[in-house]
């Protein structure tokens, strides 16, 4: 067989025989097959250590330790003190599908290892240098051997350990110099994502000690440490501190009621027992118990970490009912029958299919609905209409306070009819209030009062009047009151309306404007570009933007302007005028666009303060100890001009051990927030995931950049000059996103195509 791959490699090198006759189906050769397969099997840092920390868990290891060297790109080692490798197997270690985990494939359905294909070890012996030390139980003495790229033996002699298995690997990802590069270039991202999944084995593995470290320029840092405990609860607190075990709960599993087996379309269950079990640690639903970010969630089924994206999704949903503001910590282990689970799905076995699985989010459902039971829920103030309690709407400002419930439309109702409507499930939308800041908490709300006209052209109309800005930013917002009119039918297309359009204006007079009357019925365009689709007389007619002016097609519009506009555009759009007084017209080739002149400021002026500002803060008299991982704490360390950026300070103890070399000496300050550690453990979280790791803010900054950008922006109501026109839309084009304002309000849309105008 090695003679008959040779010869097919050799043929393969011959650039003119290869293209003899392209037509010809040949097989590629074990040595291309090799290393393409293995870079489907190992993809990260994160999946080259869960690899081999499996093998060691599979030879019934109880202590494991893992030892990087400048973050695991010069060197990976995992030991353990498991049974070891007799020397007969020393040679299908490392070959392609060679195990003793199966011997058929049916043997998949009762399969109780975490490893069974064979790849792994062979993978990454073609993406590294690979060399193994173990010694069996049998064994007088240990041995070492060194592998090549192909998982052959290149030499093996003796060595001095106990009986169990070291595993070494060397510039992880050499042979594939792309990958070695990205590698390299996010390392202490992959480091941190190789931890969260360490974390995963250190919780779920019962009875087993964990060590990692960390060796960067002569320095050695303790990255995790358990002590190997039999309970899921000591393994929390050896991984995060007593802090994360005082805040969660435990979830006993509870048979779906009918109404939830109904809502996942499945029958009553019978007297049989469910097929599966479960072991359910989450944070309690009480507000300051969860965590800013989704980050401490971990997902079992038969003891394997995996990603079921439908159980988590269900786990986060019910624990938002009761906690809108906060994620759950979670440790949910799923124990089920092994024939009802299918793990050979992906090559890193992450992805698992479920044969019961709406039975199994059916029982989650029913059991966290009632762990959460006695929890305090979110309060929804519909009954405060009722009374006529008075509340305050910022119109402007779109950033979320707090929900409260009001009518889409109302009932039908008689011309001389005042009275208020029945609340239904059907007229109910969600609008954002907020409360006053005053000394006795004193709620204003300016109550809906029903209109009746001839010709109502919409359901809703809000009459917005707006209050002068404050001289300085930090000065309480302006509050502004809004009229919400509910009319008695759904809106109807009239005739045409007459629009007024603002030109050339030197000034913001009033008698200085110049008026145009525009055919703009919605009707009349979409006729116009029925006809122009049915006739299709001329073949050069070209409709690009085809979304619609809805608000449920905002994302789609978002992405078509995309696609169509680049940002050296907005420059050569011809100014029309002002619309509305809060519209810009604009003109490029054939396209009008409208641009929402408040909402276009407010995302350039957002940017800017997210770009330069650097936030004051207020120094702490006792610095306070951070209780964080391992690698947050390396991360932190690495990246202290961001997080002075955003007014957190701290001490550094280089001297101390890992996770307790950090104090936070300074908080930003602010009059409408408060800010501590959950921002900067979203922060670390924010900056695992994103590339420009200087421009992370946490949410609650952000939300203060909103607000101080929407305050010191172009108000609606407000009329432009055509040089005030000018600059808004070149300020488009200079700004990262310019197709939406902070709090997701689009800025810009297509208004309609000047060829169907013409062909019409």
């Amino acid at each position: 067989m090695a003679d008959t791959d040779d010869c097919v490699a050799e043929t393969n090198t011959n650039p003119e025989r290869e293209f003899e006759n392209p037509d010809v189906i040949k097989p590629i050769n074990s040595n291309t097959v090799h290393r393409i397969c293995s870079g489907q099997v190992v993809l990260s840092l994160a999946i080259a250590v869960k690899e081999l920390i499996e093998n060691a868990i599979d030879a019934n290891a109880t202590n494991i330790e893992v030892r990087l060297k400048e973050y695991g790109s010069d060197l990976i080692e995992v030991n353990d003190n498991g049974t070891g490798v007799r020397q007969e197997n020393f040679q299908a270690l490392t070959l392609k599908h060679y195990t003793s985990k199966l011997k058929q494939f049916t043997d998949l359905e009762s399969i109780g290892t975490l490893g069974f294909r064979g790849e792994a070890l062979s993978s990454l012996c073609a993406l590294s240098t690979l060399t193994i030390t173990t010694r069996h139980s049998s064994a007088e003495h240990g041995t070492k051997i060194c592998y090549d790229n192909g998982g052959k033996i290149t030499s093996s002699v003796p060595a001095a350990r106990e009986v169990g298995t070291t595993v070494t690997l060397e510039n992880l990802f050499t042979s594939l110099p792309v990958r070695r590069k990205e590698f390299t270039k996010n390392l202490k991202k992959e480091f941190a994502k190789m931890c969260h999944l360490l974390y995963a084995y250190c919780l779920v593995s019962k009875g087993v000690k964990f060590t990692c470290t960390n060796q960067t320029k002569g320095s050695r840092a303790v990255v995790i440490s358990t002590e190997g405990s039999s309970l899921v609860r000591e393994n929390i607190i050896s991984v995060f501190g007593t802090k994360q075990i005082q805040s969660v709960i435990e979830i006993d599993m509870i048979e779906p009621d009918e109404q939830i087996l109904s809502d996942y379309k499945l029958h009553t269950i019978s007297e049989e027992p469910l097929p599966f079990n479960f072991e359910l640690i989450i944070s309690s639903a009480v507000h300051g118990s969860g965590r800013s970010t989704s980050d401490r969630q971990f997902y079992y089924i038969n003891d394997r970490p995996c990603e079921p994206h439908k159980i988590t999704k269900l786990v986060n949903e019910v624990y938002k009912q009761f906690n809108s503001h906060q994620y759950p910590f979670v440790y949910l282990n799923v124990i089920m029958v092994k024939s009802f689970v299918d793990v050979n799905v992906t090559p890193d076995k992450r992805q698992i299919f479920l044969e019961k699985e709406k039975l199994l989010l059916a029982t989650l459902k029913t059991s966290l609905l009632s762990g959460f039971k006695s929890c305090p829920s979110i309060y929804t103030e519909v009954s405060l209409l009722e009374k006529g309690t008075k509340r305050s709407i910022d119109s402007t400002e779109c950033t979320t306070k707090k929900t409260l419930d009001v009518f889409r439309k109302s009932p039908k109702i008689k011309q001389e009819s005042l009275i208020q409507p029945k609340l239904t499930e059907s007229n109910v939308f969600k609008i954002t209030v907020e409360e006053t800041k005053s000394g006795d908490e004193e709620r204003v709300f300016k109550k809906p009062k029903l209109v009746a006209e001839e010709k109502p052209d919409q359901s809703v109309v809000m009459e917005v009047v707006s209050a002068p800005k404050p001289a300085k930013l930090d000065e309480a917002e302006p509050k502004l009151t809004t009229d919400v009119v509910f009319l008695d039918k759904e809106p109807q297309v009239n005739d045409f309306k007459t629009v007024t359009l603002t030109k050339d204006e030197s000034k913001a007079d009033t008698s200085q404007r110049k008026y145009v009357t525009a055919r703009a019925s919605m009707s009349y365009i979409k006729e116009l570009v029925e006809s122009c689709r049915a006739t299709k007389t001329q073949s050069d007619t070209k409709i690009r933007f085809r979304s619609q002016i809805t608000p449920a097609a905002n994302k789609t519009a978002e992405d078509e302007l995309q696609k169509q506009i680049t940002k050296d555009m907005f420059k050569k759009m011809e100014i029309i005028g002002q619309f509305n007084l809060g519209f810009i017209v604009t003109k490029l080739n054939n396209d009008l666009f409208i641009v929402d002149q408040h909402a276009t400021d407010e995302k350039y002026n957002f940017e800017d303060l997210q770009l330069n500002t650097v936030i004051e803060n207020q120094v702490l008299v006792n610095p306070s100890s951070m209780e964080l991982s391992a690698a947050n704490e390396e991360l932190l360390i690495d990246n202290l001009d961001t997080f002075q950026k955003n007014g957190f300070k701290f001490l550094i103890d280089s001297t101390a051990p890992a996770t307790k070399k950090v104090k936070l000496s300074a908080i930003p300050i602010s009059k409408n927030y408060i800010f501590g550690k959950d921002d900067i453990e979203e922060m670390l979280f924010m900056m695992q995931e994103e590339v420009n790791v200087t421009a992370c803010r946490p949410t609650r900054i952000r939300a203060m950049f909103a607000s101080r950008a929407c305050r010191k922006s172009v108000m609606i109501g407000c009329p432009l000059n055509q040089s005030d026109m000018r600059r808004l839309i070149d300020h488009m084009g200079e700004i990262d996103q310019p197709w939406n304002c902070p709090h997701g309000r689009p800025t810009i849309r297509h208004l309609v195509n000047l060829n169907l105008l013409e062909s019409a």
